[in-house]
């Protein structure tokens, strides 16, 4: 919320005109007015008896904060799409770009920022999207710093299909540390570069290690089901079943 909208909301909490607020600080009516509509900016000195006439702290009347909240997060997500399918993409990424300034350590709003605007890249045609890109792949890069590991993988993700794009393939790889070795994208992604350097054995290897991995569980679930079927006594069902888990193997 901006300075000049935090004035008037609580100028009119407490019941007061433009010019009772005028008069109490020694400025004219016109200069109250032009600070609610965003045309002009309160003298520094006066921040402090403002804050004081309005019986809020400074922090409030600036609207210090490091952080959205998670429901402010989804708002302007949101907001974001909306603007998007009506507004030029320029427009609504400068838009964003305000927003993200104003909380430059807000990584969930960062992160999210930048993946839908990248999505929207993607989907399309964008004029001067190398210049867009430029800011959107600054802001993943902020968000590998995050404290929350979700946000460091999502945000390595997006990168490994950026530099994939531009196939600068040691730069892709470099983004697959960010992934736990448990996560199967993470092997999917390597034996996709693999095939695209023409290390050849590594890739076919690397795609039957997700096959043969694959093939474990869904092994491990027929045989689940299959158990299930025969303790009660559904001798159709685990028929069935005993033939899906021969056709898997």
């Amino acid at each position: 919320m901006q300075i000049g909208e935090v004035i008037r909301n609580h100028r009119k909490e407490k019941g007061m005109t433009q010019e009772e607020m005028a008069g109490r600080l020694g400025v004219t009516a016109p200069a109250v007015n032009k600070w609610e509509n965003g045309n002009s900016m309160p003298d520094i000195l006066l921040l402090a008896p403002i804050a004081r006439l309005l019986d809020i702290t400074l922090e409030e009347l600036l609207s210090f904060r490091e952080e959205l909240t998670q429901e402010e997060i989804n708002g302007f997500v949101r907001e974001m799409g909306e603007r998007l399918k009506s507004e030029p993409f320029g427009d609504v990424f400068n838009w964003v770009k305000k927003k993200v300034e104003e909380y430059p350590n807000c990584e969930n709003l960062i992160w999210q920022a930048a993946a839908v605007l990248n999505a929207r890249m993607l989907n399309d045609r964008v004029e001067h999207a190398e210049v867009y890109e430029e800011v959107i792949k600054q802001w993943f890069v902020r968000a590998l710093e995050s404290r929350d590991e979700k946000i460091r993988v999502n945000a390595a993700d997006c990168l490994f299909g950026f530099y994939m794009r531009r196939e600068e393939y040691e730069k892709a790889e470099s983004y697959l540390s960010y992934m736990s070795d448990q996560n199967p994208e993470k092997k999917r992604k390597q034996a996709m570069i693999y095939g695209r350097t023409s290390r050849l054995k590594e890739a076919y290897r690397t795609y039957e290690e997700l096959l043969f991995s694959g093939y474990t569980n869904i092994s491990l679930v027929l045989h689940g089901m299959f158990m299930l079927a025969m303790e009660n006594e559904d001798r159709e069902r685990a028929r069935m079943l005993s033939q899906k888990q021969s056709q898997a193997a």
